[in-house]
């Protein structure tokens, strides 16, 4: 029902909306923090990347929503514990992204969701343990245009995510990742 009323509100604006599609490669910072005995450890990767493809529906002179599907790579490493490895390492993410706009400029809040895709890793015997399971993510991007087909984004997006893990002590609580990514406009 939900769905359907969604489409329902939505489908009259993206039909009399432009759209223009793009692709973007960018670095991504993956951080998370993880806790073991009632002592929170904090995670990072500092630099990996992401892919995206999305659409960008103009409404008006001043109102844009974008629709994109991205696959970031973090290979975020929460926990080790001996041979064990607990490990954040991909997430698929689908996003609706509302906003502004005005000349070169764009703000837009940032709400959707990822396939996070954890493991458990005996390092030594290659024994694994994998998960998949779904996030809910929001956060906050702004957009500037080098050119007519170019465009900077840099974004902070947050999921509050838990997931415990079967060879370590350890349990995710959340993660949150900031985004650098070249975009370029399909049409």
């Amino acid at each position: 029902m939900v769905k359907f009323l969604f489409l329902f509100l939505f489908l009259p604006t993206i039909m009399f909306c432009q759209n223009s599609a793009y692709l973007g490669v960018g670095m991504i910072s993956s951080f998370a923090n993880t806790t073991s005995f009632n002592q929170v450890k904090s995670s990072r990767n500092l630099t990996d990347f992401g892919l995206y493809y999305g659409n960008n529906l103009i409404i008006n002179d001043y109102l844009e929503a974008v629709v994109e599907v991205s696959y970031l790579n973090n290979r975020l490493v929460l926990a080790q514990k001996g041979n064990n490895k607990f490990e954040l390492h991909q997430n698929i993410g689908f996003a609706l992204k509302p906003g502004f706009y005005f000349d070169n400029h764009s703000f837009r809040l940032s709400f959707g969701m990822f396939g996070v895709y954890l493991f458990d890793k005996d390092v030594v015997y290659g024994n694994q343990l994998d998960r998949f399971d779904e996030s809910y993510f929001y956060g906050l991007e702004y957009n500037y245009g080098f050119s007519e087909n170019i465009y900077g984004n840099v974004a902070y997006l947050f999921s509050k995510f838990e997931s415990v893990s079967n060879w370590t002590d350890h349990t995710l609580n959340n993660f949150s990742i900031l985004q650098l990514t070249i975009l370029y406009k399909l049409y």
